[in-house]
């Protein structure tokens, strides 16, 4: 009935294997592009996470150092507290410590002070 039929579908054929291989080897390609998008998106996420780590690590150095000062302070608060309280119980004791403390802080500021200048 028609004639060449057999030829026709022969390119047919031959025309959709080609499309196939093309529309595999574009597959493949696109798969490459998105494995390579990921690493690179996933090399600088730890990239950056690496940088946040070194920031991280310098902010809770320098709170480690300011809470083990504040520990310093409370044990120094908790001394000057315990102190009082021991001095309060002997009153006599306090008002001589006390008066002995006035003295040589006069005695101090005298010596620290020539013509109205502080002596380092």
């Amino acid at each position: 009935m028609y004639p060449n039929l057999d030829l026709i579908l022969l390119t047919l054929l031959h025309g959709s294997f080609i499309i196939f291989v093309l529309l595999v080897a574009i597959l493949t390609i696109l798969l490459v592009l998105l494995v390579a998008f990921s690493l690179g998106l996933l090399s600088l996420f730890l990239f950056d996470l690496h940088n946040l780590a070194l920031v991280l690590y310098e902010y809770f150095r320098i709170v480690k150092d300011d809470l083990e000062l504040g520990v310093v302070l409370f044990i120094i608060s908790l001394t000057h507290q315990a102190v009082e309280f021991v001095t309060d119980s002997k009153p006599w004791r306090k008002r001589r410590l006390l008066g002995e403390f006035e003295v040589k802080a006069q005695q101090c500021s005298k010596r620290h002070y020539v013509h109205g200048f502080k002596n380092l």
